[in-house]
């Protein structure tokens, strides 16, 4: 057996290794297209340098940089052995009404009996890309049989390498959280799990946390929510918060529309940027950029828009959208719902570049808040612009929840 692949006792089925691989005519067809997509001509819109909330989005000049290091310097291969360098596995799991879906998840499995284990859930326009610079530390830090957690980062359903959401029936992202339940019980984990995430990864944790017996913790680092009714005055709220509170309401206002398109007309935007992969870079590139604290590499960023082209699941991973405009909005906001409240310990890490960073006070309205952290820099993709505050976070959080003379929080 090879390192981080020792399956717990507990298991209840076996998941297929699964490596990556694109064959050649696809990366071929791949690069072809993204020769012929021609980059619009300059207009007053696409010259603005900014790139933030004030922007009117991508700019002609980053775009022409990056098409041109896509053709000539981006190496997918590279990319896609680094990927297959970390145990990559295939669960089929069945739905309750006998729907089965393939469920592809990255695991460090440890060799300790007492291994603590430890959902990741990425959310959108990422993927479980956004995790592996964690999953890299903790291979340097600890080996098989010293590592403290069960590590697992699923591909949501409709992303990547996920099976997609049913095409005869509607699905939300409580279909998606119920299905990673289901995931984590067949690998051994019903007695008990800690879920993280932010982005769509929090809801799903939210939910887990809320609703499935078997999550003992959550730990998230984006809650964004309503004000609460009975919030302290804003005198109360710490120099970083009262600082970076207004970046929500900036979001909502000038960030926000690519929501609205997602969640109204998915059909449409997902025809038009299954069309072109200059186009699907426009749109998601927009969103890292705007994002994140500090500009990603082009790699980064052309990694996750090469998976997401080459996987065609950028129409299958925006269903979630659809909530707020087909439900009834939930009082609060998602995070901030009575019905999603988490009882069990929860944690929550504050990146002050998040696209809607939440005082503590507020998240301590949403559930049990025993654990919390300011960080000075970070935006929305903690986990892959800052790895190793995010991963000790997370190991302090679950160090300080979690019984591991009893497997319970």
């Amino acid at each position: 057996m090879a390192p981080y692949e020792t399956l717990p006792d507990t298991a209840k089925s076996t998941p297929t290794k699964f490596e990556l691989h694109v064959s050649d005519q696809e990366l071929s067809d791949f690069k072809q297209l993204i020769r012929l997509s021609p980059i619009t001509q300059e207009t007053y819109e696409n010259r603005q340098q900014e790139v933030d909330f004030k922007s009117y989005g991508i700019t002609r000049a980053w775009m022409l940089e990056a098409k041109e290091y896509w053709q000539n310097k981006f190496d997918w291969r590279a990319h896609e052995a680094h990927i297959n360098s970390f145990p990559n596995y295939k669960l089929k799991i069945r739905d309750d009404d006998g729907r089965e879906f393939d469920i592809h998840f990255v695991a460090l499995f440890s060799e300790k009996r007492d291994a603590v284990p430890l959902a990741l859930f990425h959310g959108w326009p990422g993927s479980f890309l956004e995790f592996l610079p964690i999953l890299d530390l903790l291979r340097r830090k600890y080996t098989p049989q010293d590592l403290p957690y069960h590590i697992v980062v699923p591909s949501l359903p409709g992303y990547t390498l996920s099976s997609p959401p049913p095409v005869d029936k509607d699905w939300d992202t409580f279909d998606s959280a119920r299905l990673m339940h289901k995931l984590l019980v067949a690998l051994g984990f019903e007695a008990g799990y800690v879920a993280q995430g932010g982005d769509i990864g929090s809801y799903i944790s939210r939910i887990l946390g809320a609703h499935y017996v078997s999550c003992r913790a959550v730990h998230l680092n984006f809650s964004m929510m309503r004000k609460p009714d009975n919030a302290p005055p804003d005198s109360e709220l710490s120099a970083a918060e009262a600082k970076f509170l207004p970046r929500g309401g900036e979001f909502v206002k000038l960030g926000h529309a690519y929501v609205a398109m997602q969640g109204t007309k998915p059909a449409t935007i997902g025809m038009c940027l299954s069309a072109s992969p200059i186009a699907l870079l426009a749109w998601i590139a927009e969103k890292f950029l705007a994002w994140s604290d500090q500009d990603p590499s082009f790699d980064q960023i052309l990694e996750s828009v090469s998976l997401y082209w080459l996987t065609r699941c950028f129409p299958t991973s925006i269903y979630t959208y659809r909530f707020p405009y087909q439900h009834e909005p939930l009082v609060g906001g998602f995070h901030g719902a009575k019905s999603q409240r988490v009882l069990k310990p929860l944690g929550y890490s504050f990146f002050p570049y998040e696209v809607a960073p939440m005082p503590k006070s507020w998240v301590a309205e949403t559930g049990n808040l025993v654990w919390h952290r300011e960080h000075e820099n970070g935006g929305h993709f903690a986990a892959l612009e800052k790895p190793e505050e995010l991963l000790a976070d997370v190991e302090d959080f679950v160090a300080s929840v979690w019984n591991k003379d009893s497997a319970k929080v």
